[in-house]
């Protein structure tokens, strides 16, 4: 079998969704999602760049080809690169699975467990809003939440802010009750001194994990937040390739890792991050804000992994007509805050490629000017 065609696809919800499928000359097709949002012209070229690896070469050979797109070129690495090669990565493997009749679980050792634990993002202002979106995603049947309580900050410390912060937790795990869980996202809003006060804040709310206290650039940074921080430290989502995520382990810098398979070089990677991290007794919940086929391709990886935590679904606040970007809707509805392994060839899924073609991406379309948020003196947050 050999690779005959690399093809791109993409659906523009008001967020743009990019996929990558490769055909071969035996008819079978494979699928990926690269993910980087916000670069999404940038990635489509990355996935051109790739092409010459791949058109007349044996599918079949993920690893083989992964090191040639990975180490035969001067300038590797990036967010941009890697998501294209996780893009190609996952097609690969849905080739390989679809080829043998097997889903890719089986092709990685087989499950370690029969369904995925999953939680949802929830949206607000006030602590009421906010415990009124977490009542909404329980009522859809998942078991736990996670949300940025925070605000942009500058580099000190503020009472009020703080006490904010701890009026919103504490109205979302009043409505979720105690057996739930609450994680809470950063997003690398705040800087060392606030992050540590902020954790002071929260810590008597049984917190699943604090995502993103700080930028994840300086391990140092984030070792010492883990090391004040009496709460699980997370953090990954802005990292790629196991060389990155090995320096904040060998640090101590967190306690789970939040590896994204659309960008930290694909699911076989991942899987490497993950076998590593728990040498550290550090456990894994995958990031992921991207279609419905990156969420397949994640529970894949959640059910071989010993070390697996729980999964990110980013129904909340997405597009409405997300779920339509794969024929099997109901794959992010969850029973009892638990989601179904997919069990067909491959990844299970399959893009649904007449809506895709109803909702087509024009690179060339002017995009809204981005969001920059500041500080009252006009100054940079951090983001």
């Amino acid at each position: 079998m050999k690779i005959t065609r690399v093809e791109l696809l993409a659906a523009d919800l008001g967020r743009v969704y990019l996929f990558v499928k490769l055909h071969t000359d035996a008819g079978i097709c494979g699928y990926g999602e690269p993910s980087c949002c916000g670069k999404e012209r940038a990635v489509a070229g990355a996935v051109r760049d790739l092409e010459p690896y791949l058109l007349g070469a044996d599918p079949f050979a993920i690893e083989r080809l992964w090191n040639h797109m990975y180490r035969t070129v001067i300038w590797r690495g990036g967010p941009v690169l890697m998501a294209a090669l996780s893009g190609v990565e996952h097609a690969l493997w849905d080739i390989k699975g679809k080829a043998l009749g097997l889903p890719v679980w089986e092709l990685l050792g087989g499950r370690v467990r029969d369904r995925i634990k999953a939680y949802a993002w929830i949206h607000g202002d006030t602590p009421s809003s906010y415990a009124d979106d977490a009542a909404r995603r329980l009522a859809e049947g998942f078991r736990g939440v996670k949300f940025t309580p925070f605000e942009f900050t500058g580099l000190g410390y503020n009472l009020a802010h703080g006490r904010r912060v701890e009026a919103r937790v504490e109205a979302v795990r009043r409505t979720i009750g105690d057996e739930l869980d609450l994680a809470l996202d950063g997003h690398g809003q705040l800087n060392p001194v606030n992050a540590m006060e902020m954790a002071k804040r929260v810590e008597p709310y049984g917190v699943l994990f604090y995502e993103e206290p700080v930028l994840p650039e300086n391990t140092a940074a984030m070792a010492e937040i883990r090391r004040v921080a009496r709460i699980p430290i997370a953090t990954g989502e802005r990292l790629f390739t196991r060389y990155a995520y090995r320096d904040l382990l060998v640090a101590g810098a967190v306690d789970i890792i939040q590896a994204d398979v659309g960008n930290a070089g694909g699911i076989l990677e991942v899987y490497k991050i993950a076998a590593m991290a728990e040498a550290f007794y550090v456990s894994m919940a995958p990031h992921n804000p991207w279609s419905p086929l990156s969420t397949a391709i994640s529970l894949h990886l959640d059910s071989v992994i010993p070390n697996f935590l729980t999964q990110e679904i980013p129904t909340a606040g997405a597009p409405p007509e997300r779920s339509r970007l794969i024929c099997q809707e109901d794959l992010e509805r969850p029973r009892d805050g638990y989601l179904e392994i997919p069990t067909g060839p491959g990844w299970g899924v399959d893009l649904n490629e007449d809506f895709i073609a109803t909702v087509p991406w024009d690179p060339d379309r002017a995009r809204p000017a981005p969001w920059l948020p500041s500080l009252a003196d006009g100054g940079l947050v951090h983001t």
